[in-house]
């Protein structure tokens, strides 16, 4: 009787532990999580469900490994460590250490849990962000393509919120997603969605213009990238949305506006090729006084490379300015003569441009350009190639 009685006893005891243990360890893990106790806080979620059975359990896992791991093996093998309140997980991540790793293959488990619990759209959000973050940090190396893990981001996050689960995080990236996939007209609902639900969302605001633009819907595109530029604080975002709004300005053929705003993206950000080519073409266009300061700077990011001589060529025949690009390199000419290869740049594109009006100099200035690459490259360069077709052509 004794014997009978104390199994009794246990008994109740267990049904009344099994009763409340799930919800218990959940509030005990994401207790050891706010006090950056991650490796414990695993450990007391695989030892409760060491099998991966219970939805809400593997979500918390999921949500561990992808925000608190230490070390992470193809996104299918995790390493925690417990941390002190002022430590961060960036100290160790990436590091030597000494942490164990555990087998936890997210999407694997995700998807066998919705064939046992279809109606269960947490798990269609868990996977879209197992998948989100695989391709955030695993791009173009994970164990699927790229293009299968947004078509696969999209497809459980919009189920996620056909069934009222997506909150602007979700909107945003479903949005994201869509415009890597070129579906700009499409991605736009969801940008405007992640909007309404968080206005201050500076990234949604410039993605959402990003989509815009290449909707042709200049309008909408100009206002989503101005609220971007006036949201962002970290600089080069700043500079981004500056520059993508510059742009914009130049398709609406609102030169003056689109100089103020590469001007800004270039004061933040001096002597960057993205702001002072689009900033010289509008300043050799409207005749502007800082074209020659801008001339000499653009140069000078590159004088051995042919991309700056191209694009100036653009630039100045473009205007019909060719005389004033002529003038530029020959300025140059004396610093640059003991380096080879700018002084056979500087000889070849003069060349080129004095074909159509002196052909007795261009012969002069490609002939100086091949003296002048000898040094530099080997005989059979394809330079030479196109120096002797130029030559042809300056004799007829």
């Amino acid at each position: 009787m004794k014997k009978t009685a104390t199994l009794f006893v246990i008994s109740l005891i267990s049904l009344s532990i099994f009763g409340q243990t799930e919800s218990e360890i959940v509030t005990k893990a994401n207790d050891l999580i706010a006090h950056k106790k991650y490796e414990s806080a695993y450990k007391e979620l695989d030892s409760f469900d060491p099998k991966n059975e219970k939805p809400d359990i593997v979500l918390l896992k999921e949500d561990l490994a992808l925000n608190y791991f230490v070390t992470s093996m193809e996104h299918q093998m995790f390493a925690f460590k417990d941390l002190e309140m002022n430590e961060s997980i960036e100290d160790y991540r990436g590091k030597q250490g000494s942490s164990s790793m555990h087998s936890f293959p997210a999407n694997e488990i995700l998807e066998k849990l919705l064939t046992e619990y279809p109606d269960n759209y947490k798990l269609n959000k868990g996977l879209g962000d197992f998948y989100y973050d695989a391709l955030q940090r695993y791009q173009g190396n994970w164990l699927k393509p790229d293009s299968t893990l947004s078509r696969l981001i999209v497809k459980n996050y919009q189920t996620a919120i056909h069934h009222h689960l997506g909150d602007y995080a979700v909107y945003y990236k479903v949005g994201l997603e869509l415009l890597e996939q070129k579906k700009y007209k499409e991605s736009i609902s969801y940008f405007l969605e992640s909007i309404k639900l968080k206005n201050d969302h500076a990234d949604a605001h410039y993605n959402l213009a990003y989509a815009y633009l290449f909707n042709d819907d200049q309008k909408n595109a100009l206002k989503y990238a101005r609220n971007a530029y006036d949201m962002y604080q970290d600089k080069s975002n700043k500079v981004d949305a500056a520059r993508m709004t510059g742009q914009i300005y130049t398709e609406m053929k609102d030169d003056k506006n689109a100089i103020v705003y590469y001007e800004i993206a270039n004061n933040l950000n001096p002597d960057n090729y993205y702001n002072l080519h689009p900033l010289l073409d509008l300043y050799v266009k409207t005749k502007n006084t800082k074209e020659k300061e801008t001339l000499n700077s653009f140069y000078n990011l590159a004088p051995d490379k042919p991309t700056i001589y191209n694009n100036l060529a653009d630039i100045y025949l473009e205007s019909s300015k060719a005389n004033e690009l002529i003038e530029f390199y020959l300025s140059k000419l004396s610093q640059f003569e003991t380096d080879k290869k700018v002084s056979g740049n500087l000889h070849f594109y003069l060349g080129k441009l004095y074909l159509n009006s002196d052909k007795g100099k261009a012969k002069e200035h490609l002939t100086e350009a091949k003296t002048a690459f000898s040094g530099v490259y080997a005989k059979n360069n394809d330079v030479f190639k196109s120096i002797d077709l130029l030559l042809k052509e300056a004799s007829k």
